[in-house]
């Protein structure tokens, strides 16, 4: 396959291949949707609501030409799916059209009851690809054709991943989260959590950036265990790692955003998974379609404190049971979310609509 990718990266402020590595090693071109007008969009982002749609729409088009050579469209996310569904429909595009449906793009519509605004997506759009269960049945819900709604997990490379049991049977017990500190990774809740767990040795460590960074780090000292978290930031890959083999404990208490945003099926817990710690996570979006609870990890309710204290405890108490459970979050993993098994089907899937396309 030849893979060419169409986005709004705008820093660079032109509409060629981006001078960046990893852009540089995929297969094919890299360019601005918007051309020379790409810079501009950040700015005018910042406006909303119908001149908003009708300027970028009038935009999107004018630039369509850059997706009429494609064989298959991928658009990853709603909101890109309905931009090429919009210029379908004034006949600039003719490939067929495939959505992925991650996250964002379906809680927020769901929180605000607007998840018909994908009706020209399915329309025009020959499949839905939503990454877990729980999004295609609000898909099928608003509207979408059931037979065209797919469900395609995330996956890791679990051959990538080298597996490690460690015990804590008397020693101390170390968790950690990796993730972007926004509202939806519940990071509050695991520091209310460990709290309030009884007098034994744990500590824990908080890699990743983002908004909430210097808040998480006012609960920890309010909640009197500072001295036990360590903040660390965003770390190089090969630190993240290392850090990973050294916990026992992957702790991501994921919780619906109040502006709606979802996880889909978060890849950092398939990680965790893959090499052999104990995931704990709540009942939210798709992520009971990895974990199932005391059998390949440990789920808790939403924003519920003692529950997930509760989880916290019994893994503390019970670390020769533990070594069972983190053996079967192994095989769940090379099982249902084995990158190479779901990219391979995808690229089945891509390759039958483009030689219908050329059949027709």
């Amino acid at each position: 396959m030849e893979v060419g990718v169409i986005c709004n990266e705008t820093s660079f402020g032109k509409d060629s291949n981006i001078d960046d590595p990893r852009w540089q090693a995929l297969p094919g071109k890299v360019v601005c949707w918007w051309g020379g007008l790409g810079r501009y969009r950040p700015l005018l982002r910042k406006w909303s609501g119908r001149f908003w749609d009708k300027l970028s729409t009038a935009i999107d088009i004018a630039h369509a030409r850059k997706l009429q050579n494609a064989d298959v469209i991928v658009a990853h996310f709603g909101t890109n799916g309905m931009r090429v569904a919009r210029a379908m429909k004034r006949g600039r595009i003719s490939a067929p059209l495939v959505t992925i449906f991650h996250g964002r793009d379906v809680g927020e519509p769901l929180h605000d009851n607007t998840l018909t605004r994908y009706k020209d997506v399915f329309e025009k759009g020959v499949l839905q690809l939503p990454v877990n269960a729980f999004f295609r049945d609000a898909l099928i819900e608003v509207g979408a054709p059931p037979a065209q709604v797919m469900v395609h997990h995330m996956g890791v490379r679990p051959g990538d991943i080298d597996y490690r049991w460690r015990s804590w049977d008397k020693g101390t017990l170390s968790f950690i989260s990796v993730c972007r500190l926004t509202e939806k990774k519940g990071i509050e809740y695991a520091l209310r959590a460990l709290a309030s767990l009884p007098q034994r040795d744990w500590v824990y460590s908080v890699i990743g950036g983002g908004e909430l960074l210097e808040a998480l780090k006012v609960i920890a000292a309010e909640l009197g265990i500072a001295d036990r978290v360590t903040f660390l930031g965003p770390r190089p890959h090969v630190e993240v790692k290392q850090r990973l083999r050294d916990a026992h404990v992957f702790l991501l208490p994921s919780v619906a955003a109040r502006d709606g945003d979802l996880e889909g099926i978060p890849v950092a817990l398939m990680e965790a998974m893959a090499a052999g710690l104990i995931v704990v996570s709540t009942y939210h979006s798709g992520i009971p379609e990895l974990i199932e609870d005391h059998k390949t990890g440990f789920l808790a309710p939403e924003r519920n404190v003692p529950a997930l204290a509760a989880k916290l405890v019994w893994v503390a108490e019970h670390p020769e049971e533990c070594e069972r459970i983190a053996l079967a979050a192994r095989r769940k993993v090379e099982q249902d979310f084995n990158a190479d098994v779901l990219n391979e089907r995808f690229s089945q899937i891509v390759t039958q609509l483009g030689e219908a396309r050329l059949c027709a």
